[in-house]
């Protein structure tokens, strides 16, 4: 049975911030670092996903303008050609979306309005509560089994 974005995260929990390209990046490090995540999506002024600011594109621009980007705009730091995802994308696409373009956020959309950003920690939580649940449900399994291999011997 198929697992949706929707079923792993409250798409309703919303953005961080917001973000706008306008935003100063001292305002979107502060963001990032005080909810302890590593992107945010960024947005025009009717919520409208135009790109996304990540730990990555700091690490650029303290390469390419040292300490000079905290008096940069989010807009020219962000990447714009945003790889996203809606409520209900298979998380097994999530992942392969994230797997082929090396990425570790996917802002999750609904008709180009910006809802909130999956992380690939939402989802390697949300796999290993799975792998631990499935464990549980074998090894009952095998107790059962066992049971009644003792029994008819």
């Amino acid at each position: 049975m198929p697992v949706n974005v929707s079923d792993i995260i409250d798409i309703n929990r919303g953005l961080i911030g917001p973000v706008t390209p306008v935003s100063p990046m001292l305002d979107a490090n502060m963001l990032m670092s005080e909810h302890r995540v590593g992107a945010l999506a960024v947005v025009d002024e009717d919520g409208r996903l135009v790109g996304i600011i990540s730990e990555r594109d700091v690490a650029r621009g303290l390469c390419e303008h040292g300490i000079a980007i905290v008096d940069k705009s989010v807009g020219a730091m962000m990447t714009s050609n945003v790889i996203s995802c809606n409520p209900t994308t298979d998380v097994r696409d999530a992942t392969a979306m994230m797997v082929q373009n090396r990425i570790r956020h996917l802002p999750v959309q609904d008709n180009g309005r910006a809802l909130t950003v999956l992380s690939i920690r939402d989802i390697v939580a949300t796999r290993l509560e799975t792998l631990e649940i499935d464990n549980e449900s074998l090894r009952v399994q095998l107790q059962e089994m066992m049971s009644l291999s003792r029994i008819a011997s």
